[in-house]
């Protein structure tokens, strides 16, 4: 089922969330999210990287990526997820602070840092404080609203910080998760063009039955589902950043040579045809992930 959010306020929590996500699922979203891992297994492809999460990682996204989270099934699968419209943080404060408080996100680009137990510690009093503010808040502009942006902007001030220390980006710890990695490289290299899985397995010098369950395995998708899933998340940002452009043009320059089969993924994938997509980005972009 595609994914959609109707956007309800300039920012939104969800704290300590435990609801079990069986399969995989892709998405992507115009605002920014921060995304705290707290307990279980997960594998989570984030654009065109796959990062094994340990508990005590913590993810900045920027927005329009795409994203997918494989936990497994068989621990509880705790995170607690923050959404943010950046438009919001430049309206409540002056350009310059603004700015510096966004950097992280639009600098660094979906970036992992991995906390110490301090940080941890540091980090779930805050959350702690927020999610009892946001769950007794009316409105933004409400007592508790206001307390809970204060809270909200230490916050971006405590990632601004640890943003500017070298950043420990270890690397995956298995040959499995090395052999995925060269997939999604490679597929984010050569998406738009005509892939197969004998390229893929020829290009990376693995078997086509290896190389499919493995995928499966580590990301809980197939790498076609994971191909045509970034192909159409490109064409949402071709729809974006150029309205102008006709639907079969962006439908080629994702990878689709036939109008009716980019029409037909679009739609099984976003909810609606290409055609209304655009319509809607002009009358309620904030609507649209």
């Amino acid at each position: 089922m595609p994914l959609r959010m109707q956007w309800q306020t300039p920012i939104e929590l969800t704290y300590r969330n435990q609801a079990p996500m069986p399969g995989a699922q892709f998405h992507s979203h115009a605002f920014y999210e921060i995304y705290y891992f707290q307990s279980g297994e997960c594998n989570y492809l984030i654009g065109d990287k796959l990062m094994t999460l340990r508990p005590g990682d913590l993810i900045l996204m920027h927005g329009m990526t795409l994203h997918c989270p494989n936990p497994s099934l068989h621990e509880p699968y705790v995170r607690t997820i923050i959404h943010f419209d950046p438009a919001y943080i430049h309206k409540v404060l002056q350009p310059e602070p603004a700015s510096a408080l966004l950097k992280p996100f639009e600098e660094l680009r979906n970036i992992r840092l991995s906390l110490s137990a301090d940080e941890q510690q540091e980090l779930e009093r805050l959350l702690h404080t927020m999610n009892e503010l946001y769950d007794s808040r009316k409105s933004l502009s409400s007592a508790a609203g206001g307390r809970f942006l204060f809270r909200f902007l230490d916050l971006l001030e405590l990632l601004r910080e640890w943003c500017t220390k070298p950043v420990d980006e270890y690397q995956h710890g298995s040959l499995k998760e090395r052999h995925v990695q060269s997939v999604v490289s490679y597929l984010e290299e050569h998406y738009a063009e005509d892939v197969t899985l004998d390229a893929i397995a020829g290009a990376l010098h693995l078997t086509k039955p290896y190389l499919s369950n493995l995928f499966k395995e580590v990301t809980g998708t197939t790498v076609f589902k994971y191909l045509y899933n970034r192909r159409i998340n490109q064409a949402k940002m071709l729809f974006r950043l150029e309205p102008a452009r006709s639907v079969s043009d962006v439908g080629r320059a994702v990878g689709f040579h036939h109008l009716a089969h980019f029409s037909r993924m679009f739609k099984a994938t976003v909810g609606c045809s290409p055609e209304a997509y655009r319509r809607r980005l002009v009358t309620s972009p904030a609507d649209l992930s």
